[in-house]
């Protein structure tokens, strides 16, 4: 079977009802990776076995675990991707949760290019199909996106295919990665900001974001965590213990203790020397796990000092907009994972135009939807999203120009007793945003809607570039909403 895909977003014939049976279809892939370690390959060609790649360039390459996104409710990914810069080459190893064997198999291995806009553009020539067999694929599979902070982490989207649908019908698997070279070693408390990340099969939230105090006392690691939900609304503390190890997955902290493997609500937690922390969470009902959310979370070190919000604003982000409810709404193609950047655009510039036009219109009128506008300490942006006859891609190369600017963050006010948190930030969603655009606007009773929604942010700086991860909640009021429904959303930047 040959399998192309263009770019991340593509409109495929008949594609409303092909995703309706990616969503239905119990035959469909279950990724669910408890943990990822990595393994460097080589695409090796169609038809070949992908050969592992030993790079003798010191420093370039980077092994990293992955977590917590979950795509759909048929299948969890929790995905990560190792990037070789002196092979630029990738490939990601992990569980499988149809495997009783707790030994990593390989999922895709490929190659990358390095785009002018900062992302890099991933062709897997080797990925996994829903016999969870490693599949080469000729030609290659395109349309995989990564950030990279170099040793420190990514954010990316990674393709597997369901070879059991006809025609078979391509996913992505968007993940957070954190450096797994070492447990971590807090002879005192370290502090670290989190946001948790959208379940789609999880309809209650336990916590939006948090704190925890992280400390190690020989391989056990303590996790301290003060949850929340958006609107700083505080929920009952968690205290846990887990064991940190080196492992087949890296060196990784289980919760509970000495579960590698083992339980169906394992918990895996990757803790970077560099300040990145990602935890993959196998459960499918509401429980706390280590952080109180009852999900996979993607958290950052907290800053020693405020942070300032002006250099923040004033920065360029590459990064994703994660909605996985979306893809559930049947749009016209896939929208639950977007490839975006901020901070290129500013209020005034022309491309935000019917993005200001559209809250203006609804700020104390047309669908009332935008209670207050944007202050002077937002982040403009949006997704790289070029429609066209041939189909609608989510290209970040540059290749079609910018990204749009239907996307609003403002950050609010910092908390004075953590450095980065911003637990009443805002999102404001103009009428342009994907399925619609400038050319065919969202409307609400024929005018031009627009909404905004509160949400959480926290912000911390890896390696002098800063980080910033966003959570909002379909249970607020109002709730965040993209163009459909009511839906948790996640927004995750890495400075350019």
């Amino acid at each position: 079977m040959a399998t192309t895909v263009r770019a991340r977003n593509l409109r495929w014939p008949s594609v409303k009802s092909r995703m309706s049976t990616n969503y239905s279809s119990k035959c469909f892939l279950w990724l669910a990776f408890l943990g990822l370690c990595i393994v460097m390959l080589g695409s090796g060609g169609c038809g070949q076995t992908a050969q592992p790649v030993v790079s003798q360039a010191a420093g370039q390459v980077h092994p990293y675990f992955g977590g917590p996104f979950v795509v759909t409710g048929s299948r969890v990914a929790v995905s990560a991707s190792a990037i070789d810069h002196s092979a630029n080459s990738v490939a990601v190893s992990g569980l499988l949760a149809q495997h009783s064997a707790v030994v990593p198999v390989n999922l895709i291995s490929g190659t990358f290019a390095s785009a002018p806009t900062g992302f890099l553009g991933i062709t897997e020539g080797f990925a996994t199909t829903s016999s969870a067999v490693l599949t080469p694929f000729n030609p290659p599979l395109t349309g995989a996106w990564a950030v990279e902070i170099p040793g420190a982490g990514a954010l990316a989207n990674l393709l597997s295919i369901n070879t059991n649908s006809t025609p078979a019908s391509i996913r992505a698997a968007p993940t957070a990665m954190a450096d797994n070279s070492t447990c971590p070693n807090f002879s005192t408390a370290a502090p670290f900001l989190y946001v948790t990340v959208p379940n789609v099969s999880q309809s209650s939230d336990l916590a939006d974001y948090g704190i925890v105090q992280i400390t190690s006392q020989g391989s056990a690691v303590t996790f301290n965590a003060l949850p929340y939900l958006v609107g700083s609304q505080p929920q009952p503390p968690s205290i846990v213990t887990g064991g940190c190890s080196p492992s087949n997955l890296g060196a990784l902290t289980a919760y509970p203790l000495n579960s590698f493997g083992s339980s169906s609500n394992l918990e895996l937690i990757s803790i970077g020397n560099s300040g990145l922390l990602v935890s993959s969470y196998n459960q499918t009902s509401p429980a706390p796990g280590a952080f109180g959310g009852g999900k996979g979370v993607i958290g950052v070190a907290e800053s020693s000092s405020p942070v300032n919000g002006s250099s923040v604003v004033a920065a360029q982000y590459n990064g994703f907009i994660f909605s996985p409810q979306n893809g559930a709404k049947q749009q016209s193609y896939d929208i639950t994972v977007l490839a975006s950047s901020f901070g290129d655009h500013s209020a005034t510039s022309q491309a935000c135009s019917t993005l200001q036009a559209s809250l203006a219109a609804n700020n104390g009128q047309g669908a009332n939807g935008v209670p207050v506008l944007p202050s002077a300490n937002s982040l403009y942006g949006g997704e790289f999203l070029t429609m066209s006859s041939s189909g609608d891609v989510n290209d970040p190369t540059g290749a079609s120009g910018s990204e749009n600017c239907d996307v609003a963050i403002d950050l609010g006010t910092q908390d004075s007793s953590n450095n980065g948190l911003f637990p009443n930030a805002t999102v404001f969603i103009g009428s342009n945003f994907p399925p619609f655009s400038v050319s065919n606007p969202w409307t609400c009773g024929g005018a031009a809607c627009a909404v905004s929604f509160p949400t959480a942010a926290v912000v911390g700086q890896v390696q002098g570039k800063y980080v910033i991860l966003l959570s909002g909640s379909a249970s607020t009021n109002p709730p965040a909403q993209l163009p459909g429904a009511p839906q948790p959303i996640g927004i995750y930047l890495f400075q350019k």
